[in-house]
């Protein structure tokens, strides 16, 4: 069980910004949004940040997506991770 309300962007008593931060990264995704993005929507402020953070992380970066993927598999297998 959470600790920290995870938020629906269906639910109706949810604060209206904080659902419509989490169907906006559903739409994006076209999965349902992760726990952690759904905790961060208890704070929409922050869940903006972190999402602008993850944007310029992900996104908007010097890397082409061929040296993206080879940094994500280098990781995993440092980290002995299942990629």
């Amino acid at each position: 069980m959470a600790r920290i309300p995870l938020i629906r962007g269906d639910d109706p008593d949810a604060d209206p910004e904080a659902a419509a931060h989490v169907r906006a990264i559903e739409s994006r995704q076209g999965v349902a949004a992760f726990n952690v993005q759904r905790a961060l929507a208890n704070h929409p402020e922050l869940m903006s940040a972190m999402w602008a953070m993850a944007d310029i992380a992900y996104f908007k970066n010097s890397l082409n997506p061929v040296q993206r993927e080879l940094a994500y598999y280098a990781s995993a297998v440092t980290n002995d991770c299942f990629y």
